[in-house]
């Protein structure tokens, strides 16, 4: 329910702001994402995903722009080394799979400059991927759903070359992204993850 909570008013907040007189620009994105996912301290290894998605965001001026973010990654099939623990799962190895989705909202911090932007970026909101819940009924954990939300959030900046008056190229998009996937049996809380971003940028809302 908070991440529900926190998702509309995400919304509430890009479709309330176009009302005001000094919002008459924004962009939309398009991009290639991949991401470098930490599972947990508890099980081995990380994961490459691969995915894409999209923003929108709403112009405060030329240094503020409020943005909503929504990517989707897939998976392949990974093995994963579950250690024993009682009452939870006998252990062993087992493989799983599963998408990841993620939404995000927040403040984008522009930094213009000649034919070329600087920006950062704080962004809050939820993730949702199938992973952990299928791996968990094929370890004989049982009581988890399918899929699971966790909460999310993003810290980063790129790079963005203007091409025309309204298409730009986003170059290169860093960010620490931080997922929490908590089961206090056996020790997953937040993942520390690699994102990295490209792809084109549109202006809109300028004469």
């Amino acid at each position: 329910m908070k991440i529900r909570r926190l998702i509309l008013a995400g919304l509430c907040v890009l479709a309330g702001v176009s009302q005001f007189a000094y919002a008459k620009s924004g962009e939309t994105s398009a991009n290639y994402s991949l991401l470098v996912y930490n599972p947990a301290k508890s099980l081995a290894g990380t994961r490459v995903l691969n995915g894409g998605g999209g923003s929108v965001g709403i112009n405060m001026g030329d240094y503020i722009t409020l943005k909503g973010e929504f990517e989707g990654y897939t998976t392949t099939t990974f093995t994963y080394h579950v250690k024993p623990i009682e009452g939870v799962t006998a252990g062993g190895t087992f493989e799983s799979t599963g998408n990841l989705v993620s939404y995000l909202f927040g403040p984008q911090f522009n930094f213009p400059m000649t034919k070329k932007r600087i920006f950062g970026e704080a962004l809050f909101g939820g993730a949702n991927t199938g992973a952990y819940g299928n791996l968990f009924r094929a370890a004989g954990v049982t009581g988890l759903s399918a899929h699971n939300v966790g909460f999310a959030m993003a810290f980063g900046g790129g790079i963005d070359f203007r091409m025309s008056k309204h298409v730009g190229l986003r170059a290169a998009q860093i960010d620490y992204f931080l997922t929490r996937y908590e089961w206090k049996p056996i020790g997953i809380n937040n993942q520390s993850n690699f994102r990295y971003q490209a792809g084109l940028l549109f202006a809109w809302g300028y004469e």
